[in-house]
């Protein structure tokens, strides 16, 4: 076959093929009350979804046909009576389509798969609230440390850390009770965790403390801790890569993306250390890893970083106070208007 049919062949075998959809990144915006959707193909924002309230924390599922946001009151309201929740948005439709009962200031969250549950922190009440799904009931009220924050949950389903910034512990669920297990110390105010993929290790983040901390899991112990030398390197927003060799973390003050060498994951290693824009807070990973978003909440954009060249490849405009990161696969519909 010559040069100019092969070609002519595979121009023609593209075409017939479907075309592949693009996963969704879902940006809260906490000032104005609204999620940005941005296409990862092409990082443009696709649509605006209005939440109300005060939106953060934020938790694609797993297929992509739903998108889960905590909404607390915001912080120029005293109506005692806002609602507060974790909104439910249908992906495919990009709108709310109801308001999951979750407890008093709800800030951030995990999803359960089974059973299926929300796992949310309550700012406010130092609790963290089950809640079951698809019924929306809460199951379960659990008194954790004080100022809960981060929430996150193991690969196997099992265990969900919950961070506290003013005492300075996570508090451990077993999800199969569920219940308080254990409660351990971390360096000062924790702000995220995020778990390896075999999840066999976490990091804990402390923005005041200037720290990472590594969890062995088996044990709920710090066996390592990282500590950035200058006084605005504050860390917040994290994650893993998928074959977790990498580490993510945002510097909050310093504007930047620190990228951590995390082969042994007692050891975190700094290896690279992105501008991006100001005040960075949440971080989120295409399902290849090639690709981090980051919403910066002071320059109300967020900041597309290439994994590989590590830098940053794109700026694109959201709403205001960019927060938290979803990033999901093309809903059902979605992936059917690409083809």
């Amino acid at each position: 076959m010559s040069r100019r049919a092969a070609a002519l062949l595979a121009a023609l075998l593209a075409c017939a093929a479907p075309a592949r959809a693009a996963e969704q990144v879902w940006v809260s915006n906490e000032r104005d009350g609204t999620v940005s959707v941005i296409d990862a193909e092409t990082d443009r924002v696709v649509a605006t979804v209005a939440t109300g309230g005060r939106p953060r924390g934020i938790q694609a599922a797993r297929d992509g046909s739903r998108v889960y946001v905590a909404v607390s009151r915001p912080k120029t309201s005293t109506d005692p009576a806002f609602p507060e929740g974790v909104a439910v948005i249908e992906a495919a439709a990009r709108r709310v389509s109801g308001l999951a009962a979750v407890g008093t200031d709800p800030e951030q969250f995990a999803i359960g798969e089974s059973p299926p549950a929300l796992y949310t922190s309550n700012e406010d009440a130092g609790t963290a609230s089950v809640t079951e799904l698809p019924t929306g009931r809460v199951v379960a009220t659990l008194v954790v440390g004080i100022e809960p924050e981060g929430v996150a949950i193991s690969p196997d389903g099992r265990w969900v850390y919950v961070t506290a910034e003013t005492s300075n512990t996570i508090s451990v669920i077993d999800t199969r009770e569920p219940a308080v297990v254990a409660n351990f110390l971390v360096e000062a105010r924790p702000r995220h965790a995020t778990f390896t993929p075999d999840g066999r290790f976490a990091f804990v983040t402390a923005e005041v403390g200037r720290a990472v901390s590594v969890v062995d899991v088996a044990k709920h112990a710090v066996i390592g801790t990282f500590r950035f030398e200058r006084p605005e390197q504050r860390p917040v927003g994290a994650v893993v890569s998928p074959d977790g060799a990498r580490l993510y973390v945002a510097t909050g003050r310093a504007h930047s993306v620190a990228v951590f060498d995390v082969a042994e994951p007692a050891k975190p290693k700094l290896v690279a250390e992105v501008p991006v824009g100001t005040r960075p807070w949440g971080v989120g990973l295409t399902g290849d890893g090639r690709k981090l978003y980051v919403a910066n909440g002071v320059s109300n954009d967020v900041s597309v970083l290439d994994t590989r060249a590590q830098r940053v490849i794109a700026t694109i405009p959201a709403g205001d106070g960019p927060w938290g990161v979803a990033i999901a696969p093309a809903s059902p519909s979605r992936k059917a208007e690409a083809r």
